[in-house]
């Protein structure tokens, strides 16, 4: 074999110049990494009545068990969704709010006693939660979530070493905008430590995700809203954690913007041609995106605040949202307040002081959609705000002192 030597043309007078920095910064590399087992997005209205049964078919799945609470198994989507399926579907409606790990071990009894080969999750984060945990269980062989090693906060995205058993189809069909379908962990509520748990997919579940406005049309107004909130809490997190990055920033913009104008759109539309562009506007905002840089602040306010609600009070993460975001932007206004000038430039919202600049729009937001955005609304105990505290400064250490974070959780009061 003849090896030849390659030799670096010289520089000529219209070579290009590649900068080695920008804004005064060494570049970096960007990576792109696909989340770990999402292997379709099913995307359309009648996308379940039309495509449902022949992606069960693609996971192989030939003895479903269908995981909802008992809101969706009394609601019109269920029926929709086994009329679907054209096959026979064992109904498992054990889920309840924030997961509770006996709802993952019941539900994994059933489908081992059952022999179901493969779940179908419908509802919100909760559902998708309960039926990712089951498919752990059912993939690794442990027999209770209390056997299974909790995940780390801040690594909860980083991929799994573990070699399960075998892997498990989960279809999801979502009917909120929690989007929990496109992580690949998920959290069970310990109801003796008053903690939400969260854990790995343990490399076991192949999920396939359906987003149809003809099933979301039936999600009553509140809770679409709250989680439109959430969604919109976790976008600005995203955004304002950022320093201005080419790839992910005009995909984010675009997304809220999508998202906030139709929410609050006067003009009619059908409902669930608008809860469609709903769907994909927020799936916009969850996608792996490559980061340019290590964000500038490690956690947000509102994301712990929203957990450790759940925690200790179960209230829902949509209304745990609705409360704390406008306190984050208060909270991280110091590192985050150009962003936010920036975002709400895009989004055409009237700018705040310099005390929370996107605040001002943010509230008027809030408004419009007619979400709770105090605890006194949702009758929370003061009595329990140490209790809140500790467990964001558990999932979050660098957010600030225990005496910061309190002052900061009353005005939320």
């Amino acid at each position: 074999m003849r090896l030849v030597r390659l030799r670096r043309a010289p520089a000529t007078r219209n070579s290009p110049r590649y900068p080695r920095a920008v804004n005064g910064r060494s570049t970096s590399v960007s990576t792109f990494r696909v989340e770990r087992g999402l292997r379709a997005v099913v995307c359309g209205l009648g996308a379940v009545r039309d495509r449902l049964a022949s992606e069960v078919d693609a996971q192989h799945i030939r003895r479903p068990m269908i995981v909802c609470g008992a809101n969706v198994a009394g609601s019109p989507v269920l029926e929709i969704v086994r009329g679907a399926l054209d096959r026979d579907a064992l109904v498992y409606a054990g889920s309840r709010p924030h997961t509770p790990v006996e709802t993952v071990d019941d539900g994994a009894a059933l489908a081992r006693a059952s022999d179901a080969d493969g779940l179908i999750a419908v509802g919100g984060s909760s559902a998708v939660d309960c039926a990712k945990g089951i498919a752990v269980l059912l993939g690794t062989g442990v027999s209770n979530v209390a056997d299974l090693a909790p995940a780390t906060f801040g690594r909860l995205s980083e991929p799994s070493d573990a070699s399960p058993r075998r892997r498990v189809g989960v279809v999801m069909v979502t009917t909120t905008l929690s989007f929990a379908e496109f992580l690949p962990f998920w959290g069970a509520r310990h109801a003796d430590t008053a903690r939400k748990v969260p854990y790995s997919d343990s490399n076991c579940v192949d999920r396939t995700v359906f987003l149809d406005g003809e099933i979301a049309v039936h999600t009553p107004g509140s809770i679409w809203h709250e989680t439109a909130v959430k969604a919109l809490d976790d976008t600005i997190a995203a955004f304002c954690r950022g320093d201005g990055e080419p790839f992910s920033d005009p995909i984010l913009l675009s997304a809220l913007r999508g998202l906030t104008g139709s929410l609050s759109a006067a003009t009619p539309i059908d409902p669930a041609a608008r809860r469609q562009h709903e769907l994909i506007a927020t799936w916009m905002t969850k996608m792996a995106l490559p980061r340019l840089g290590a964000p500038r602040i490690g956690g947000w306010f509102s994301t712990a605040a929203r957990h450790a609600l759940g925690a200790v009070c179960e209230l829902a993460h949509g209304v745990g949202s609705c409360i704390a975001l406008p306190h984050a932007l208060r909270y991280h206004v110091d590192a985050t307040g150009k962003r936010q000038v920036e975002m709400a430039a895009a989004l055409g919202w009237p700018m705040g002081n310099t005390d929370a600049p996107l605040g001002l729009g943010l509230a008027e937001f809030l408004a419009e959609l007619a979400v709770p955005t105090r605890l006194r609304d949702v009758d929370f105990e003061i009595a329990g705000l140490d209790a809140i505290v500790d467990r964001m400064l558990d999932e979050s250490p660098d957010l600030g002192s225990h005496d910061q974070l309190r002052h900061a959780c009353e005005a939320m009061i």
